[in-house]
């Protein structure tokens, strides 16, 4: 076991504000040595991040090519994710990336053939998994104290406007749209709790003036196990901040025996129907047959908690990855299938065959 890990990131941008911290509190296990990033206005924010000593380049190239580098980050456009990982297996270097994995299957499998060829591991940075509220409710889940569950209600809401001359405001930048690029934390999220998607159903908006793709998107999936689940994401809406807000995220459940939801800046909740659960009740206590009541959840956070397990199994040591690139390929291949929905009117069932991604763009 090395006493620490050398990291390259590659790419700095705004994502990086949620990916320094946890390098930060693991400077005993790892340190970040290199970061490729070619924007010059972004190295103030870089070492702000980071600290003076990091090493900026322009070319990720660089951070490849670097033996003081053990394994990379990449935190790049969504269109990059696939050469970048490609290109760090090739070089020998593990890779965790940031989701969404790639801009469809076709690239994901690109992704994973090249690391597994490499022997090299490739993780994606999927933080819903990690995240203590979520995983507070995931526990509730395989508890089993919901009974049969029949109906999921997912939704992801905010106010986003890129700048026009925005990688993320085109089609073939951030893979499609809002639905590709943020819906997944929805859609990976569905697909942790409650299984396999069996087929979805979809319809999109889009306003050009705002971005190429469609800033609001709306899924309706048969589960495998039979349960139906709606999924939205609207990139519109600033119903998420200030007083009186409903929310940026929510995760609802519907059971036989009871009923449980995420909503985020309020918690993890739980109300049981089945009076004959006397453990359930115990450990949530009679209110929760009354009420919704609030359960307690660990603190941690999702993108510092998925890093910090990179890096054990980075360091040798037992870690828990629950987001290798072969489980988070279905997660984008459920987007994918939603995009294929829309474009032809009718329900598409999983799974589906790849297809390269065709540039719109000169």
């Amino acid at each position: 076991m090395k006493e620490k890990v050398c990291i390259g990131i590659l790419g700095g941008g705004g994502i990086l504000g949620a990916h320094a911290p946890a390098y930060m509190k693991l400077q005993d296990k790892c340190s970040v040595v290199m970061v490729a990033e070619p924007n010059l206005t972004r190295h103030e924010f870089i070492h702000k991040m980071l600290g003076p000593e990091v090493c900026i380049v322009k070319d990720y190239h660089e951070v490849l090519d670097a033996d003081s580098v053990d394994a990379v980050d990449i935190i790049l456009p969504h269109n990059l994710h696939a050469p970048a990982t490609i290109d760090s297996a090739k070089a020998g270097k593990p890779v965790i990336v940031e989701k969404v994995m790639a801009r469809n299957i076709w690239e994901c499998d690109q992704m994973i053939n090249a690391c597994e060829k490499a022997g090299v591991s490739l993780t994606v940075c999927h933080d819903r998994r990690y995240h203590g509220e979520w995983i507070a409710l995931k526990e509730i889940i395989d508890s089993a104290i919901l009974g049969e569950i029949f109906f999921w209600k997912l939704e992801h809401n905010q106010d986003v406007v890129f700048p026009k001359d925005s990688w993320a405001r085109t089609r073939d930048g951030i893979g499609g749209g809002a639905i590709m690029s943020c819906l997944t934390h929805q859609i990976d999220a569905l697909r942790w709790y409650g299984g396999e998607v069996d087929s979805v159903t979809c319809m999109t908006k889009v306003i050009p003036e705002r971005m190429e793709g469609e800033f609001l998107g709306v899924i309706v999936a048969k589960m495998a196990s039979g349960a139906l689940a709606e999924l939205s994401i609207n990139w519109w809406t600033r119903s998420h901040y200030g007083a009186n807000s409903l929310c940026y995220e929510m995760v609802q459940v519907c059971g036989t025996k009871g009923e449980a939801y995420y909503m985020s800046g309020h918690g993890t909740f739980v109300k049981l129907h089945d009076e004959s659960n006397e453990s359930a009740i115990n450990k949530y206590g009679k209110e929760a047959l009354q009420n919704f009541v609030k359960v307690e959840c660990g603190t941690w956070n999702g993108h510092e908690r998925c890093i910090s397990e990179w890096v054990k199994s980075l360091r040798g040591e037992n870690a828990n990855i629950i987001t290798s690139g072969h489980e988070c390929r279905k997660t984008v291949e459920v987007a994918e299938s939603a995009y294929r929905s829309a474009e032809m009117g009718k329900t598409i069932s999983l799974p589906i065959e790849p297809e390269k991604w065709i540039e719109s763009r000169g």
